[in-house]
Protein backbone atom coordinates (compact mmCIF):
# COMPACT_ATOMS: atom_id res chain seq x y z
CA UNK A 1 0.00 0.00 0.00
CA UNK A 2 1.36 3.41 -0.94
CA UNK A 3 2.22 6.13 1.55
CA UNK A 4 -0.76 8.20 0.33
CA UNK A 5 -3.18 5.30 0.79
CA UNK A 6 -1.95 4.67 4.35
CA UNK A 7 -2.26 8.36 5.19
CA UNK A 8 -5.76 8.48 3.69
CA UNK A 9 -6.89 5.41 5.67
CA UNK A 10 -5.53 6.89 8.90
CA UNK A 11 -7.28 10.18 8.19
CA UNK A 12 -10.51 8.30 7.45
CA UNK A 13 -10.34 6.40 10.74
CA UNK A 14 -9.79 9.59 12.77
CA UNK A 15 -11.87 12.23 10.98
CA UNK A 16 -15.07 10.40 10.03
CA UNK A 17 -16.12 9.52 13.61
CA UNK A 18 -15.54 13.15 14.63
CA UNK A 19 -17.64 14.48 11.75
CA UNK A 20 -20.48 12.01 12.30
CA UNK A 21 -20.69 12.48 16.06
CA UNK A 22 -22.66 15.70 15.72
CA UNK A 23 -25.73 15.97 17.96
CA UNK A 24 -29.03 14.61 16.76
CA UNK A 25 -32.50 15.57 17.91
CA UNK A 26 -33.40 14.20 21.32
CA UNK A 27 -35.31 15.42 24.34
CA UNK A 28 -32.45 17.80 25.10
CA UNK A 29 -30.95 18.63 21.65
CA UNK A 30 -32.49 21.05 19.18
CA UNK A 31 -31.46 22.09 15.69
CA UNK A 32 -30.97 25.81 15.05
CA UNK A 33 -34.07 26.04 12.81
CA UNK A 34 -36.25 24.88 15.75
CA UNK A 35 -35.22 27.73 18.04
CA UNK A 36 -37.94 30.38 18.33
CA UNK A 37 -40.50 28.20 16.53
CA UNK A 38 -43.88 27.45 18.08
CA UNK A 39 -44.38 23.80 19.01
CA UNK A 40 -47.62 22.14 19.99
CA UNK A 41 -47.59 20.62 23.48
CA UNK A 42 -49.89 17.93 24.83
CA UNK A 43 -50.15 16.30 28.26
CA UNK A 44 -49.50 12.53 28.22
CA UNK A 45 -48.85 9.69 30.66
CA UNK A 46 -45.96 7.34 30.06
CA UNK A 47 -47.32 3.78 30.08
CA UNK A 48 -43.95 2.15 29.48
CA UNK A 49 -40.42 3.08 28.50
CA UNK A 50 -37.46 0.98 27.45
CA UNK A 51 -33.95 1.52 26.11
CA UNK A 52 -33.50 0.72 22.41
CA UNK A 53 -30.66 0.99 19.90
CA UNK A 54 -31.28 3.19 16.86
CA UNK A 55 -29.31 1.98 13.83
CA UNK A 56 -29.04 2.68 10.15
CA UNK A 57 -29.25 5.77 8.01
CA UNK A 58 -33.06 5.93 7.93
CA UNK A 59 -34.25 8.02 5.03
CA UNK A 60 -30.86 9.70 4.72
CA UNK A 61 -28.76 8.99 1.66
CA UNK A 62 -25.48 7.13 2.10
CA UNK A 63 -22.81 9.49 3.32
CA UNK A 64 -19.07 9.80 3.43
CA UNK A 65 -18.57 6.19 4.48
CA UNK A 66 -19.79 4.94 1.12
CA UNK A 67 -17.71 7.42 -0.89
CA UNK A 68 -14.55 6.93 1.14
CA UNK A 69 -14.94 3.13 1.20
CA UNK A 70 -15.29 3.01 -2.58
CA UNK A 71 -12.38 5.40 -3.09
CA UNK A 72 -9.98 3.58 -0.77
CA UNK A 73 -10.88 0.11 -2.06
CA UNK A 74 -10.88 1.18 -5.71
CA UNK A 75 -7.57 3.05 -5.42
CA UNK A 76 -5.97 0.13 -3.59
CA UNK A 77 -7.17 -2.38 -6.19
CA UNK A 78 -6.04 -0.14 -9.02
CA UNK A 79 -2.65 0.32 -7.35
CA UNK A 80 -2.21 -3.44 -7.14
CA UNK A 81 -3.61 -4.46 -10.56
CA UNK A 82 -2.94 -1.27 -12.57
CA UNK A 83 -6.16 -2.31 -14.39
CA UNK A 84 -4.08 -3.04 -17.47
CA UNK A 85 -6.15 -6.06 -18.55
CA UNK A 86 -9.82 -7.14 -18.29
CA UNK A 87 -9.20 -9.04 -15.04
CA UNK A 88 -7.58 -5.97 -13.46
CA UNK A 89 -10.53 -3.78 -14.50
CA UNK A 90 -12.99 -6.35 -13.09
CA UNK A 91 -11.08 -6.58 -9.80
CA UNK A 92 -11.03 -2.78 -9.51
CA UNK A 93 -14.79 -2.54 -10.14
CA UNK A 94 -15.52 -5.32 -7.64
CA UNK A 95 -13.31 -3.54 -5.08
CA UNK A 96 -15.18 -0.26 -5.68
CA UNK A 97 -18.56 -1.89 -5.06
CA UNK A 98 -17.28 -3.88 -2.06
CA UNK A 99 -15.63 -0.78 -0.59
CA UNK A 100 -18.84 1.21 -1.01
CA UNK A 101 -20.86 -1.49 0.77
CA UNK A 102 -18.29 -1.79 3.56
CA UNK A 103 -18.16 1.99 3.94
CA UNK A 104 -21.95 2.23 4.14
CA UNK A 105 -22.01 -0.54 6.76
CA UNK A 106 -19.40 1.30 8.85
CA UNK A 107 -21.29 4.58 8.37
CA UNK A 108 -24.49 2.96 9.70
CA UNK A 109 -22.69 1.51 12.72
CA UNK A 110 -20.95 4.80 13.54
CA UNK A 111 -24.27 6.61 13.40
CA UNK A 112 -26.09 4.17 15.71
CA UNK A 113 -27.45 5.84 18.81
CA UNK A 114 -29.00 5.02 22.15
CA UNK A 115 -32.73 5.65 22.26
CA UNK A 116 -35.88 5.25 24.33
CA UNK A 117 -39.17 3.82 23.16
CA UNK A 118 -42.11 5.41 24.97
CA UNK A 119 -45.67 4.09 24.93
CA UNK A 120 -47.87 7.06 25.79
CA UNK A 121 -51.49 7.52 26.85
CA UNK A 122 -52.92 10.75 25.47
CA UNK A 123 -55.70 12.64 27.22
CA UNK A 124 -58.02 11.65 24.36
CA UNK A 125 -57.53 8.00 25.34
CA UNK A 126 -55.39 7.18 22.29
CA UNK A 127 -52.16 5.31 22.83
CA UNK A 128 -49.09 6.11 20.72
CA UNK A 129 -45.43 5.11 20.59
CA UNK A 130 -42.53 7.54 20.22
CA UNK A 131 -38.84 6.65 19.86
CA UNK A 132 -36.25 9.35 20.53
CA UNK A 133 -32.50 9.48 21.03
CA UNK A 134 -30.95 10.04 24.46
CA UNK A 135 -27.42 10.72 25.62
CA UNK A 136 -27.60 8.10 28.38
CA UNK A 137 -30.07 5.72 30.02
CA UNK A 138 -30.47 8.21 32.88
CA UNK A 139 -32.45 10.51 30.54
CA UNK A 140 -35.17 7.87 30.17
CA UNK A 141 -38.42 8.94 31.81
CA UNK A 142 -39.94 6.13 33.90
CA UNK A 143 -43.32 4.49 33.34
CA UNK A 144 -46.40 5.82 35.15
CA UNK A 145 -45.21 9.42 35.10
CA UNK A 146 -46.78 12.50 33.51
CA UNK A 147 -44.92 14.01 30.58
CA UNK A 148 -45.32 16.45 27.72
CA UNK A 149 -45.47 15.46 24.06
CA UNK A 150 -44.01 18.24 21.89
CA UNK A 151 -44.43 18.42 18.12
CA UNK A 152 -42.17 20.70 16.08
CA UNK A 153 -43.00 22.34 12.76
CA UNK A 154 -41.12 19.60 10.85
CA UNK A 155 -43.18 16.85 12.49
CA UNK A 156 -40.53 15.73 14.97
CA UNK A 157 -41.95 14.59 18.32
CA UNK A 158 -40.23 14.80 21.70
CA UNK A 159 -41.26 13.38 25.05
CA UNK A 160 -40.06 15.66 27.85
CA UNK A 161 -40.59 15.75 31.62
CA UNK A 162 -43.60 17.69 32.86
Amino acid sequence: MSHFARWFCLLFIIVIPVITSCASRSQSHYYADEVGEIMSVEDVWIISSRIVKIEGLGDKRPGWGTAVGATVAGASAYGITQADNPAGVAITIIALVGGALAGQFIDEKIKSELGVEYILDKTSGDKIAVVQTVESAEEMLPARTPALLMRGKNGYYRVVPQ
